[in-house]
């Protein structure tokens, strides 16, 4: 059921008529026959899909091979074509290639402008198609110069940097896209089949397919971390005092990394304290510069190797600006509900140096300014880490003197 058809004057895209001029087409081609496909010579007849989308249909198609399209696969095509004319795109629909192969047809084409070299092959797979057959008509585009944008109903593979894939869901007036998130991207391997298509919990929502296109065809559509970005760094503790001098302080006891705008799609990195000091590299020594040079402002502390009397381990603890006393880490326990945050601040950096805190799945990331995602939290080890993380940890029974505030990693009964 193709969108483009052939005349006198050149392509008829169906995409482009409202509903008079599309009656006003039917009627002169009822009287005058003047409109063509190009792949075979039946008759074309106008037609208006149930979800309302209009397209040419062969009138009788004897021995024409061209495959049926289901009304989804229309009714996506009709709005891909729409979004790229409204960025100013060229958008040919049914685009064929020759090669050794034979003929390849691309469901939208999409070019910035008639004379390009370089476009993008928009593909709609709305029934199931083995990975190995995507991945044969990917490098058929490449071959051709182009890039490709696969958007499936069942999307396979999952996260493939030579096979862009998203995943469309049918809405009232359309479709939205979604792409994998942090949990899908890593546990795709160990999902069931339920929760691999379960919407809210392994996937991310990135608009309207015309939005998504709008996103694509301005670059917002990429694989990977950016190749530089700036991270905010949030640094939480609680209210305490010190043991030593009794002065009331503010101990830092984690830090949360935020990858930043560029990055919607990688997950904030948890890293407490004392990790902070088992991370090598110039992006800890960074963190840890600026941390000193804020913390003693707003919490009493600043943060130091320290190595207990009965240990053998040194590790970074925080310091009292009043005393020197250092609050062992097996006072501080992890992060609660009744943490508050004592710093900002932002950072610029790269891939290179976020790998020591945290060994990254690339994946395709969508970048959208104004409806940003809620991101997932992980360790810095890599594991994902609850929204209330640690809720029965409980607090040493002190009731009186200055340890009465301090934070006790104990067990749970």
């Amino acid at each position: 059921m193709p969108l483009r058809c052939i005349s006198s004057e050149g392509d008829e895209l169906s995409f482009e008529h409202d509903a008079d001029s599309w009656a006003a087409l039917r009627g002169r081609n009822s009287r005058e026959r003047h409109l063509k496909f190009n792949c075979c010579d039946a008759g074309v007849i106008l037609k208006t899909s149930s979800l309302g989308t209009r397209y040419f249909a062969h009138q009788a198609r004897g021995g024409c091979e061209t495959a049926t399209e289901t009304q989804e696969h229309i009714r996506a095509k009709t709005i891909i074509c729409n979004a790229l004319k409204e960025a100013g795109w060229i958008a040919t629909p049914e685009h064929g290639m020759t090669d050794a192969d034979g003929v390849c047809i691309a469901d939208v084409l999409g070019k910035r402008a008639a004379g390009a070299i370089k476009g993008i092959a928009f593909e709609v797979q709305w029934s199931p198609q083995l990975a190995e057959t995507t991945q044969e008509r990917t490098d058929r585009y490449s071959e051709h110069g182009l890039r490709s944008l696969w958007l499936m109903k069942r999307p396979m593979p999952l996260n493939s940097k030579d096979v862009p894939v998203a995943r469309l869901v049918s809405t009232d007036d359309g479709f939205d896209v979604y792409i994998p998130n942090e949990a899908l991207i890593r546990g795709a391997d160990y999902m069931t089949s339920r929760e691999l298509v379960d919407l809210e919990a392994s996937w991310r929502r990135c608009g309207t397919l015309a939005e998504f296109v709008g996103g694509v065809i301005e670059g917002r559509f990429r694989f990977g971390l950016a190749s530089e970005f700036d991270i905010r760094v949030t640094v939480g503790g609680v209210a305490n005092w010190c043991y030593a001098c009794g002065a009331e302080s503010q101990p830092a006891t984690w830090i949360v990394l935020d990858l930043g705008p560029l990055n919607p799609d990688f997950p904030n990195i948890l890293v407490e304290i004392h990790e902070l000091g088992e991370v090598e590299g110039s992006l800890a020594e960074r963190i840890l510069e600026s941390i000193n040079i804020y913390l003693p402002k707003v919490g009493g502390y600043r943060l130091g190797k320290r190595k207990p009397k009965e240990s053998q381990a040194t590790y970074l603890a925080n310091v009292c600006t009043s005393c020197g006393a250092f609050l062992s880490r097996s006072y501080i326990r992890y992060r609660s509900q009744e943490d508050v945050t004592l710093l900002k601040f932002d950072l610029r950096t790269t891939p290179e140096e976020l790998a020591t805190f945290y060994q990254v799945v690339d994946r395709w990331c969508f970048v959208d300014p104004d409806y940003p995602p809620e991101k997932a939290m992980v360790g810095v080890h890599g594991f994902a880490v609850p929204a209330i993380p640690y809720p029965r940890l409980r607090s040493d029974a002190i009731t009186d003197g200055p340890l009465e505030k301090v934070r006790h990693l104990g067990t749970s009964d």
